[in-house]
């Protein structure tokens, strides 16, 4: 989380929820590959401008497995990490000139949405162990406990193609823990 006072407060949902979807491909008896995508999401209001930041944790999934007995699955899963964070502010603005010349033609006080955001890549890894019960061959129960190496750091965001510092986040090493229903064919 962002250690700034200027941006709204989270909540405990906000804080330590991410919501995520992936797909995955059988290549092997005990082996798949995979994409992820895990989403943070922290709204509010800074002054009179809505504030909104999300970042996008996305993933190659490697993951091998193997049964323990039937309809239970031990699995080990390593994924490389491209992710992306936004920072976007919105504000409704009023211009005199654009009132002037608008009111010129006929038209009444005009209120513009002005919008700004700032961008930041970088690299991560994930690493993971999970247990997955089968409750049927096409549905399962599936859970992973594990962390997200991140090589984040505030310098070289990028504002309107312009290097600035963005947010402090102590986002380097983070424990997870996934639950997911997974549906196959």
């Amino acid at each position: 989380p962002d250690s700034n006072s200027v941006i709204p407060k989270l909540n405990f949902f906000k804080k330590n929820v991410l919501l995520d979807w992936g797909v995955k491909y059988q290549f092997s008896p005990n082996a798949r590959i995979g994409y992820a995508r895990s989403n943070s999401y922290h709204t509010g209001n800074i002054g009179d401008s809505d504030f909104l930041r999300t970042m996008s944790y996305r993933m190659v999934t490697f993951e091998t497995f193997f049964y323990l007995r039937e309809r239970m699955e031990l699995n080990f899963m390593l994924a490389p990490m491209y992710n992306k964070a936004i920072v976007r502010l919105t504000a409704s603005n009023s211009s005199t000139d654009w009132d002037s010349l608008l009111g010129s033609y006929g038209n009444e006080s005009a209120n513009f949405s002005m919008e700004g955001e700032m961008t930041k890549r970088w690299f991560g890894l994930a690493s993971a162990v999970g247990f997955r019960y089968y409750l049927f061959s096409w549905l399962a129960l599936d859970g992973k406990a594990g962390f997200i190496y991140n090589s984040y750091n505030e310098k070289n965001w990028k504002f309107k193609k312009v290097k600035v510092d963005g947010p402090n986040m102590n986002i380097k090493k983070l424990p997870v823990i996934n639950f997911h229903l997974t549906f196959g064919w």
